[in-house]
């Protein structure tokens, strides 16, 4: 899983405001090891990406405060699997 070692150093890599695709990015460029990890962890299901990345999101959304994000408007935006989808927009603050 994600820690908030690793997603504070994604954070300073990204803009103030970014969506949850631009740091799924970010973090499988930067910790590809532990990416790898957590998609293994969800072998057994038949949508690991899309269980993995929730999973990544869901860990933005429950630590939002302590991480210094807010929600900003849903938005389309390209997976790390080509497609667009919708995901949510974050935007940092102070």
């Amino acid at each position: 899983m994600i820690t908030l070692t690793q997603a504070f150093h994604i954070l300073s890599l990204l803009p103030n405001e970014f969506d949850s695709h631009d740091f799924i990015e970010k973090y499988l460029t930067v910790f590809e090891r532990d990416y790898v990890t957590m998609l293994i962890g969800n072998i057994d299901n038949s949508e690991i990406f899309r269980v993995t990345n929730a999973s990544i999101g869901r860990f933005l959304s429950d630590n939002h405060g302590i991480l210094h994000i807010e929600k900003a408007p849903r938005t389309n935006s390209q997976n790390v699997r080509g497609n667009i989808t919708d995901n949510q927009n974050w935007r940092k603050y102070e």
